[in-house]
């Protein structure tokens, strides 16, 4: 199965019309954000509203932003983007779940099951206000670097390059305000990543010590 990512790379480069966007008319959207359209809270302005990355923007801008959006339905086990794939978007999980997973090495042979090596390992389920991909809009040519799936049905609302391009000519500020949410983004994940190596060098020190203190005292028994 095509993931979605290919099939919207080929349409940008044979310079194809993009998926469609969300297409909420001003009084729309602002009847959607407020008190007064009923108790539901899945409307896209209130989805929004409520993504921790985005709460610098005003309604208005959060209106905007919308425009530039597209909201996609996945059926179980289809692939938003494929390990390899160059990637062209970033995405705000609006409902269901996505699991991202790194395939095995194909060579790798402590994993016999070739099954398993196609499904890949489960590194973690990102689930409604999650978001991911987002290395996609600032490099050049970012490969992805794990599968993301589907897990049941779940919809994604996604942003890709040539939207991100627009969106800076048209509303400069509200595109500012989105590179400034991405790069808080990756800050955050480059300082978990950081603390983990930290955790881990220091597991390894103790291990490295503990071993050395059992090398001692098998030493000083042998005497």
């Amino acid at each position: 199965m095509k993931s979605y990512e290919k099939e919207v790379k080929e349409k940008i480069e044979q310079d194809q019309a993009l998926p469609p966007k969300l297409d909420l008319s001003l009084l729309k959207y602002f009847w959607q954000a407020g008190p007064f359209s009923g108790r539901s809270n899945k409307t896209i302005p209130k989805f929004l509203r409520k993504i921790e990355v985005l709460k610098t923007f005003t309604d208005n801008e959060l209106r905007i932003l919308s425009k530039y959006l597209h909201l996609r339905q996945f059926g179980p086990d289809e692939p938003v983007f494929e390990q390899g794939d160059l990637g062209v978007g970033f995405y705000f999980v609006y409902s269901g779940q996505i699991d991202i997973r790194v395939q095995y090495d194909e060579y790798d042979e402590q994993i016999e099951d070739a099954s398993r090596k196609l499904d890949g390992r489960k590194v973690l389920s990102l689930e409604l206000y999650d978001y991911f991909g987002e290395l996609a809009l600032l490099q050049e040519n970012n490969f992805r670097t794990a599968t993301a799936l589907s897990r049941d049905n779940s919809q994604l609302l996604g942003i890709f390059k040539p939207d991100l391009e627009v969106l800076i000519d048209e509303y400069p500020i509200v595109a500012t305000k989105l590179l400034q949410s991405i790069s808080v983004i990756l800050a955050n994940r480059l300082f978990s990543i950081t603390s983990e190596v930290r955790i881990l060098k220091m597991k390894i020190a103790n291990m490295e010590e503990n071993y050395e203190k059992l090398r001692e005292d098998k030493s000083e028994e042998e005497k």
